[in-house]
């Protein structure tokens, strides 16, 4: 992550999501990065991180992003 702008890091979870479905890739990655905690609780089984596990989540987020609807 190189040279971000403050206010994109700012932005709301809804207005990451609506990027993300434009394309913007700068947002995705805040987008994963925002749920960076998240992830890490899930991939530890038995008092050891799972890089495999992360890894599989974080896919898991990018591809919801296309079917997720803000309601």
């Amino acid at each position: 992550m190189t040279h971000i702008k403050l206010g994109v890091l700012k932005m709301s979870l809804k207005k990451l999501y609506l990027e993300c479905q434009s394309g913007d890739m700068l947002a995705l990655e805040i987008l994963v990065l925002r749920f960076h905690p998240l992830l890490v609780k899930v991939s530890i089984k038995y008092g050891t991180f799972d890089e495999d596990c992360y890894q599989e989540c974080a896919i898991a987020v990018i591809k919801s992003i296309d079917k997720f609807q803000i309601r």
